[in-house]
């Protein structure tokens, strides 16, 4: 005798569940997209001022410069840490290498992602001169510093 064959339709059994989907952020690599230049094209930042106690230390935020677009944004704050741009890992590169890999023409893409606590946070930003008082651009982060500390 031969045995009956299972019905090839389920039968009533409910598929398997889809995988789960990995918790960890998603970045997109910007790296190497062609950027078409858009209007008031030229040199621009973020308006961190990045900090490093060590050649391969984590780098942290050490001031977001008013006016930036890190600080318009109101996702990056003081303290948080660097750990990825555009979809490089930023673990045990020196500082000058990450604030050129942040500089770009202005309205350009930066994708980063910061570790603030236990939490990662996802921040793309359009590249800009920082916008001071007045709609001036703002002055660069060394003379920010300086003013504040004459201030006080």
């Amino acid at each position: 005798t031969v045995a009956p064959s299972a019905p090839k339709s389920g039968g009533g059994v409910p598929p398997p569940p889809p995988p789960a989907q990995d918790q960890q952020p998603r970045v997109i690599d910007t790296k190497g997209t062609p950027q078409r230049p858009l209007p008031g094209g030229g040199p621009a930042d973020v308006g961190l001022v990045l900090a490093q106690s060590g050649p391969s230390a984590p780098i942290t935020v050490q001031q977001v410069i008013a006016g930036g677009p890190a600080a318009t944004s109101n996702q990056v704050r003081q303290g948080d840490t660097l750990i990825d741009v555009d979809g490089l890992d930023m673990v045990g590169r020196a500082l000058p290498e990450v604030q050129n890999m942040l500089r770009g023409e202005r309205n350009s893409p930066v994708t980063m992602i910061f570790r603030r606590g236990s939490d990662q946070v996802v921040v793309t930003l359009l590249r800009a001169v920082p916008v001071g008082p007045g709609g001036k651009a703002a002055p660069p982060p060394q003379q920010q510093q300086q003013q504040q500390q004459q201030q006080q």
